[in-house]
């Protein structure tokens, strides 16, 4: 049974999780290398527990940039805690450390968040109903497992076991390119000379695809970094993609082709509902 988690990354992720954990009733304790983050956490009610190095942890959730939780395996720590799960927007290269852990570990990855994680309004709602990936490793096991389950449970989050390779693949076009792609119109943006008349033009096409831009450019580095053979294989793809419409002259050629696809998202929305931006 879930009765002690561990949070080790006390940023908006790991704050706003501990809060949706304290809230059902849960008790959480938290470290971070800032302790700026750790005052701010339990001043939002995220932490109930005085870490200890002597407790036994039921759980313990990485909730850090993906580089520091893949350097998390590999300074062997000591912890107890009787399984580990992560909150990186990758998996292979996590699960790869997870899987020589001398402590029961799964890959996870909730898909929730807040594009400018900037912003230090408490939103731990955004984890309600929102999908967590998960993956098994060669370390883990069947305690691990049932842990995992009533963490997601605990949080109100759907739990969605996926291959670690599967994962990076989809992810990089459901999350990754369309980050890149965000930051590089904002990079074209950036070129324009006459900065006050481009934003006097621009409206809700400019901002709704730049929204993903004001993510923490450490956060997409990691993701990108991490992913990079995935993301690249899919930037030529879409290359390819746009030197096709760049070649379109034709009225009939480009009605055709943007039909398909507004069909194809408007049916998307119909059978999976539009999600919130955030």
């Amino acid at each position: 049974m879930l009765k002690k988690v561990h949070i080790i990354g006390l940023g908006l992720m790991g704050t706003n999780l501990g809060i949706k954990l304290v809230n059902s009733g849960i008790k959480v304790s938290g470290s971070d290398i800032s302790e700026k983050n750790v005052g701010r956490a339990k001043d939002l009610g995220a932490i109930s527990l005085d870490h200890k190095e002597s407790i036994d942890y039921d759980l313990t959730v990485l909730a850090t940039p993906i580089n520091e939780i893949i350097n998390y395996f590999d300074s062997q720590l000591s912890l107890k805690t009787k399984a580990i799960v992560d909150l990186g927007g990758t998996k292979e290269l996590i699960c790869k450390k997870m899987d020589t852990s001398t402590i029961p570990s799964i890959g996870g990855h909730p898909l929730c968040g807040i594009a400018d994680n900037s912003t230090w309004v408490p939103t731990p709602e955004m984890y309600e109903g929102a999908p967590f990936l998960l993956c098994e490793t060669k370390s883990t096991d069947e305690q691990s497992k049932a842990l995992v389950s009533e963490f997601v449970r605990a949080i109100e989050s759907k739990e969605i076991w996926i291959d670690q390779s599967k994962h990076d693949e989809l992810i990089s076009l459901t999350s990754h390119l369309p980050h890149i792609l965000s930051s590089a119109l904002v990079s074209l943006a950036m070129k324009e000379q006459d900065l006050n008349e481009l934003i006097n033009l621009a409206s809700g096409g400019f901002d709704g695809a730049t929204r993903l831009s004001r993510t923490s450019p450490n956060m997409i580095s990691d993701m990108y970094l991490t992913n990079v053979d995935n993301v690249k294989d899919l930037i030529d793809k879409l290359i390819s993609e746009l030197e096709k419409i760049q070649k379109i002259n034709d009225e009939k050629i480009m009605l055709d082709y943007l039909s398909d696809t507004v069909d194809w998202r408007r049916a998307l929305a119909d059978k999976f509902g539009e999600r919130d931006l955030t």
